[in-house]
């Protein structure tokens, strides 16, 4: 369970350092862009968005035990 946990925590804080690095690099330059434009909405999107990918990659490294039992 707590690999399970590892992992998420993992892939929230690729995607903040991800999405800092989106802003930095990437970012609108006009600042007329609402979600590019401020490193304050960025951080918190590319979080959400490495939560997900590490809770897609949690399900394909340890599979639920209850659909494993449901299958025999």
């Amino acid at each position: 369970m707590k690999y399970i946990k590892f992992l998420a925590w993992i892939g929230t804080g690729l995607g903040a350092i991800g999405g800092y690095i989106y802003w930095k690099e990437i970012g609108c330059i006009t600042g007329t862009c609402p979600l590019k434009s401020q490193w304050q909405t960025m951080i918190p999107i590319g979080a959400y968005f490495g939560f997900v990918i590490g809770d897609v990659v949690k399900g394909f490294v340890m599979p639920d035990k209850k659909s494993q039992d449901n299958d025999s």
